[in-house]
């Protein structure tokens, strides 16, 4: 029976006694902004390392078919046998492209060095997009964490009221339980959403080769007075549009390959063409009387069964197929640009909504029932609801801002150019939440 008492004590004492959870000041931390993050990956990020070498790799190959041809030396000692039977001969030639066939190839590798140009371009753009992306979901982490951290100091008052005012009689020690719950539910909250804030600054972290557990918080750039409104973003949608056509660089990719392809053809019909050398001949290594001219070598392919034929066929094919991938590319970006501009705008709006009326409504209204509580005027029941509308509205309004940075983005990384975060919907430096 004692062993029963004692369990039963233990557990009323875990329902009334709830252990704070200590919280991390995140605002003590280092602050950096978005801008500088991407900057820093840009400096440390190893793909971007391995673009760059292709691209010198493909430059390096255009610039070798566009020197001069190297001349060949062809020593044809006699080793045995008699003096008329040996054909004994000093070999110079030279390769003169005079019917462009290295020209041909020359341009096919210019046209791969363009290609390979604009694809580390978009390795370091959609590397931009990445970091933006992981630092704006911290962000939006580290504004849970302050939200979390308010909402359970006004549940530790709320606990401490109803502990009061059960020990005075006035509310049934029901009540005194359910509040020690409700804190305990929050402190829940709160650690999970530090937890989580954790793990995104450890994918933040490695985008910009630091240490997993190097602290920082990730802050937006003020926003000025006269910043305070969004751009017009729907009229300005074929700015945007003509920009991104401009910028793009998976587009510019598929155009250097599209004339790619096209050299290729060319190059391919200047198989049939004849080959030039220039030699100077000796028939004999030593002696005066040995023989010696200048002479012009002419290659020429006499027929084709059908080898050079199919494979400009081939090429044909493919640049086709390439300028169909180009014009869908382009149908691509205009959607592209067209849905980012109205999910931004759209976004920004919520924001404003949340930001300028739902949010502080809601925290008052919280902070008037939590005090209304204490002096009886409110029952538990509103409290309870109060508490959970807040949180339903502050996870709302983070989804929102995590939005609209998102959508940013999105317009960014459509228009294949860098936007400061925040220039287009600005938003605030962080989320104003006073505790009572």
């Amino acid at each position: 029976m004692s062993r029963i008492l004692l369990l039963c004590s233990i557990v009323w004492a875990c329902l009334f006694v709830v252990i704070p959870v200590q919280a991390q000041d995140i605002s003590s931390k280092p602050e950096i902004t978005i801008d500088e993050l991407v900057q820093q990956a840009l400096e440390r990020y190893p793909q971007l390392a391995i673009a760059r070498q292709n691209t010198e790799a493909a430059k390096e190959r255009f610039k070798s078919l566009r020197s001069f041809p190297n001349p060949v030396l062809q020593l044809t000692p006699r080793l045995t046998g008699n003096r008329e039977a040996a054909d004994t001969e000093v070999l110079l030639s030279q390769p003169v492209d005079l019917f462009g066939k290295r020209r041909a190839n020359a341009k096919v590798k210019e046209a791969e060095w363009h290609s390979a140009i604009a694809k580390s371009t978009f390795a370091q753009r959609s590397l931009i997009v990445q970091v933006k992306q992981a630092a704006i979901e911290l962000y939006a982490a580290q504004e849970a964490e302050t939200l979390s951290n308010a909402q359970m100091e006004i549940a530790q008052k709320f606990h401490d009221a109803a502990q009061r005012r059960a020990a005075l009689g006035d509310v049934p020690q029901v009540q005194a339980q359910r509040a020690a719950l409700e804190l305990l539910r929050v402190q829940n909250e709160f650690a999970n959403s530090e937890a989580t804030r954790l793990a995104q600054l450890a994918t933040v972290n490695k985008l910009i080769g630091q240490d997993p557990s190097t602290q920082f918080r990730v802050i937006l750039p003020e926003v000025s007075g006269d910043q305070s409104q969004p751009t017009d973003l729907l009229k300005q949608r074929d700015q945007y549009l003509s920009q991104a056509l401009k910028t793009r660089s998976d587009l510019l990719a598929a155009s250097a390959d599209l004339e790619a392809r096209r050299a290729q053809v060319k190059a391919i019909g200047k198989e049939r063409l004849p080959e030039l050398q220039l030699q100077v001949r000796r028939g004999a290594f030593f002696g005066e009387e040995s023989s010696y001219a200048v002479r012009a070598v002419i290659t020429l392919p006499v027929f084709d069964f059908g080898s050079i034929k199919h494979e400009r066929r081939a090429a044909q094919a493919e640049a086709q197929a390439q300028q169909a991938e180009v014009e869908l590319l382009r149908q691509q970006i205009a959607t592209q640009v067209e849905k980012a501009l109205l999910r931004l705008e759209q976004q920004w709006q919520n924001v404003d909504r949340y930001r300028s009326g739902i949010v502080p409504q809601t925290l008052d209204l919280l902070r008037k029932t939590q005090v209304g509580f204490e002096q009886g005027a409110s029952s538990y029941l509103e409290v309870l609801e109060a508490q959970r509308t807040f949180r339903q509205v502050q996870e709302e309004y983070l989804q929102a801002i995590s939005g609209t940075l998102n959508s940013e983005t999105a317009l960014e990384n459509a228009i294949g150019e860098a936007i400061p975060v925040g220039s287009l919907a600005p938003l605030p430096s962080q989320v104003e939440v006073d505790t009572p």
